[in-house]
């Protein structure tokens, strides 16, 4: 069974089904049925259970519960970039954390504010565009 590359409260975007192209974030993850349980607004993946009132306090009715996607049709949404992305694995202080393939940004299951996300985008371009930088001097000199 693959790996996943999503965990709980992160932001996903659905990339097939009835709910394409919308974004929801992971309440519940199954890794054993390979399944995330998904919480967002207007999604058509909802679960309605119909629950009796088992007590003259209590509320009968349809209550609407998250609804359950395979994890192979979503996509972790990079806070940096704000876009889905693959996940690719490295290590960062002696920790495997998860990264951006399309910006290089360390994945946060948190969404990151606007500023916090346009400075990590461009420190992740600076990383990428040193060793080049470096390349070129080098070159000049020779």
């Amino acid at each position: 069974m693959a790996k996943l590359s999503v965990k709980k409260d992160d932001y996903v975007m659905i990339i097939a089904g009835k709910d394409k192209g919308k974004t929801a974030q992971v309440t519940a993850v199954n890794a054993e049925k390979h399944r995330v349980l998904i919480e967002g607004d207007g999604l058509l993946t909802v679960n309605t259970k119909a629950v009796k009132a088992r007590k003259a306090s209590d509320k009968g009715g349809l209550i609407k519960q998250p609804g359950s996607v395979d994890a192979s049709n979503v996509m972790p949404v990079c806070s940096a970039c704000g876009k889905p992305t693959r996940v690719g694995y490295r290590e960062e202080d002696g920790k495997k954390v998860r990264y951006c393939k399309k910006c290089g940004a360390t994945l946060v299951t948190k969404k990151a504010s606007k500023a916090k996300a346009a400075k990590a985008a461009k420190s992740a371009v600076r990383k990428k565009a040193a060793p080049k930088a470096e390349a070129t001097t080098e070159n000049k000199e020779a």
